[in-house]
């Protein structure tokens, strides 16, 4: 079951990703197939202006998303608690870490958190009347015919991810001054008490990593692409429009395959 953080990203209209890559902006053509067995992959191309030039001349807007910081949180049990944070310090540009240490803690269940949450986009409606020129020709055949192509508008960026015990109390160790020993992030980024209840970490200024994003549709209407930001659904004569999310509810972690 999804846990606050992803719901709120979801309802929020975002699909929460982890990319081992920092400096994507806004807009870029990403791919999500699922196959026969139920396996998914989503796949960041690139840039939306090598498919479509008219792209590069997009106004991208950007501000704060206070509304999804701290007090969403994602809630991890000890086995699962490294694996997610090391996907989650990617998102923070922090891709190498050689050593994670959570035995100073004294907890089994953990709460991680971001800080400093901004987000960069580009209108859709300034996509709608040029999204018709995109060229897709040497795109592998299954992007177009069986996959979801669509175009990332919109990224949500962090400065900073918090790691607490679930409980929030304070950790068992006070590791002041020995953060390193329990914490490696190969040279990058940084990390330090929080207070006695929690631990930051910090990817470099410059290091614009995202950890979530909003995305439109591509669908092909009698021979001319179509840009849908939100899916229609129907039950009956009741019609609900909901914002595109590839898959509701997990993190997808990317394929980066710049083109």
């Amino acid at each position: 079951m999804a846990d606050k953080l992803v719901h709120k990203l979801n309802d929020l209209g975002y699909q929460p990703v982890f990319l081992p890559r920092a400096g994507v902006a806004p807009a870029e053509l990403w791919v999500y197939q699922r196959d026969a067995r139920g396996d998914s992959k989503l796949v960041r191309m690139g840039a939306l202006s090598k498919a479509l030039p008219a792209a590069a001349a997009l106004e991208i807007r950007h501000g704060q998303l206070g509304d999804i910081e701290a007090h969403y949180t994602s809630q991890k049990k000890l086995g699962a608690a490294v694996g997610f944070l090391k996907d989650a310090l990617k998102c923070i540009g922090i891709s190498a870490v050689p050593k994670i240490d959570l035995g100073f803690t004294g907890a089994t269940d953990f709460s991680f958190s971001f800080t400093g949450v901004r987000y960069r986009a580009v209108d859709p409606v300034d996509l709608f009347p040029i999204v018709h020129e995109i060229r897709t020709e040497g795109f592998p055949a299954e992007y177009i015919d069986d996959g979801l192509l669509h175009i990332v508008y919109e990224f949500a960026y962090a400065d900073e991810l918090l790691l607490s015990r679930g409980d929030k109390q304070s950790f068992e160790a006070d590791i002041s001054g020995k953060v390193g020993h329990y914490f490696d992030l190969g040279g990058k980024g940084s990390v330090a008490m929080a207070g006695k209840a929690a631990i930051s970490f910090k990817g470099a200024a410059d290091a614009q990593a995202a950890f979530a994003y909003k995305a439109g549709r591509l669908l092909r209407e009698n021979g001319r692409w179509t840009f849908q930001p939100e899916v229609v659904l129907r039950r009956g004569l009741v019609e609900e429009r909901r914002p595109f999310l590839p898959q509701p509810a997990v993190p997808l972690r990317v394929i980066d395959h710049d083109v």
